[in-house]
């Protein structure tokens, strides 16, 4: 990962962060899925340079993404400035720069898929092991549910497969973990990998 454009938001009195990052990831992954390949796979990671997490739910994104590629080439390829046109009040884009030399090290951004619920795990539990509800729940009486703690971004499903599924928002959660070296790979199409690394500084 060799070059990086950078984004920031511009939230407003009116127009939150949190609600610009729904629209603006909505177009990158847009973006992202036109240079997918047999494996739906991209060659274009992304990261947070203000992402925040602690134990008192402090958490966020901040208002910064950055797009890292191997070459400008590719980055320029993108064509970010037709994807995000209506929101170019919304966001700065910068030029295609080098990534320097005296990054901070490396970390992976990933997706963090949430576990099924209590009443959809005692639900699973009766149909696998063909009991009563009653009898399953007594399987989680100890169970105490993990919340997640990731920082998300609230996306509309992109779907046609399922007429159900057109209004239906969902959560992106983003883990992030660092790395002691580079990894190359490729990423998903919102630009998270649990294997590939993107650079920090």
């Amino acid at each position: 990962m060799q070059y990086y454009i950078e984004l920031t938001l511009l939230p407003n009195e009116d127009t939150s962060a949190y609600f610009l990052w729904s629209k603006v990831y909505t177009q990158l992954h847009i973006a992202f899925v036109e240079h997918i390949d047999e494996q739906e796979k991209i060659p274009f990671g992304v990261s947070f340079p203000q992402y925040r997490m602690n134990k008192r739910k402090q958490l966020s994104l901040g208002t910064k993404i950055r797009i890292f590629a191997n070459s400008e080439n590719e980055l320029q390829q993108l064509h970010l400035e037709k994807w995000l046109e209506r929101l170019m009040d919304y966001v700065h884009i910068k030029t295609p720069s080098k990534v320097p030399q005296d990054i901070k090290g490396y970390a992976f951004y990933y997706r963090v898929n949430p576990k099924m619920g209590l009443d959809e795990r005692i639900a699973h539990q009766a149909q696998r092991h063909n009991i009563s509800l009653d009898e399953a729940r007594q399987y989680f009486k100890e169970y105490v549910e993990q919340p997640i703690v990731e920082p998300y971004v609230s996306l509309k499903s992109l779907s046609a497969k399922r007429k159900e599924n057109i209004d239906r928002e969902y959560r992106l959660y983003i883990g992030k973990s660092p790395a002691d070296e580079a990894r190359d790979g490729k990423f998903g199409t919102y630009g998270l990998s649990r294997t590939a690394t993107v650079p920090e500084f």
